[in-house]
């Protein structure tokens, strides 16, 4: 079960609700409770996470500066030695995404700092990414398996040792979703490589269809954004136009490629079983091996 934390953002509704799994929000929890000295106001903070939620707003006002000023600048951090320390991450199979979902916070923070005013806000998420230039290069993919299994989810699992290769590819900041629907690419905040796909593709959206495999050398993709990642803020690639779905049940292999570009660039297998495709910069396709 989902709980929340609830910054003041002046009228943005919503886009100042930060969500988490009950164990995420009890570190979050814990970490802002260190800080809040007012005997009263922690008791607030105490009682509300109790409910499964936190109104940030009902604190007094220096607790609050005080409150949304560490979140700013110092739960990355704490994120990195204490709620995901490296022996946490590296038995987990997607500890970029919980890593990302942390860190959001920070983000959070720094935008209700810059909309109540009165103190000073940095520059951090300040614009948020909306296109992506892509880049490819000569490198090996990244090792796993491409799983798409039967309630129709995709997954991609790293064998246990190669999450440190996915860790390094990755780096401390964790991921960002590029969204083609229900499908996604994470790629790395910190290293902007495309690293797998993920998501949710229903058979009856595939195109039964018979197309010859092109080349797929192996190699690495880059999203360059045109603002920074910001944790927890995905970008969509499938606008303004809705991508295909291909099914070649011959091959196996599932393309999703946007509209005219059928034919268009070049392929690189990023990862067992998964390949994307780049022309004029930008990516046209991904690659599904989907069985059998």
């Amino acid at each position: 079960m989902s709980k929340l934390v609830v910054l003041p953002g002046e009228g943005t509704g919503n886009d100042l609700n930060w969500s988490a799994t009950s164990a995420l929000f009890d570190d979050v929890v814990a970490f802002i409770r260190r800080r809040v000295r007012d005997e009263r106001a922690a008791e607030t903070v105490t009682t509300q996470a109790a409910s499964g939620y936190l109104f940030l707003a009902e604190l007094p006002e220096r607790v609050l500066t005080d409150v949304l000023t560490a979140l700013r600048d110092d739960l990355p951090a704490y994120v990195n030695e204490v709620i995901y320390p490296p022996e946490a991450t590296a038995a987990m199979d997607y500890p970029e995404i919980f890593v990302a979902r942390a860190k959001s916070l920070a983000h959070l923070a720094d935008r209700s700092i810059a909309l109540r005013g009165g103190v000073t806000a940095s520059s951090r998420g300040s614009d948020q990414a909306s296109a992506v230039v892509a880049r490819a290069e000569p490198g090996m993919p990244l090792r796993g398996r491409l799983l798409y299994q039967d309630d129709e989810d995709v997954e991609f699992l790293c064998a246990p040792e190669s999450r440190a290769d996915k860790l390094a590819r990755i780096g401390s900041d964790g991921s960002v979703s590029l969204r083609i629907g229900s499908l996604q690419l994470e790629v790395g905040i910190m290293t902007r490589q495309v690293l797998y796909a993920r998501g949710y593709s229903p058979r009856e959206s595939w195109n039964a269809a018979r197309f010859d495999l092109p080349d797929m050398p192996p190699g690495a993709v880059f999203a360059d954004p045109d603002h920074p990642f910001v944790p927890g803020r995905p970008i969509a690639l499938d606008r303004p136009k809705e991508w295909l779905v291909d099914h070649d049940a011959r091959s196996g292999w599932l393309r999703i490629s946007s509209p005219g570009s059928a034919g268009k660039g070049t392929l690189t297998l990023i990862a067992d079983g998964i390949a994307v495709g780049t022309y004029a910069k930008e990516i046209v396709s991904v690659w599904l091996h989907t069985g059998p």
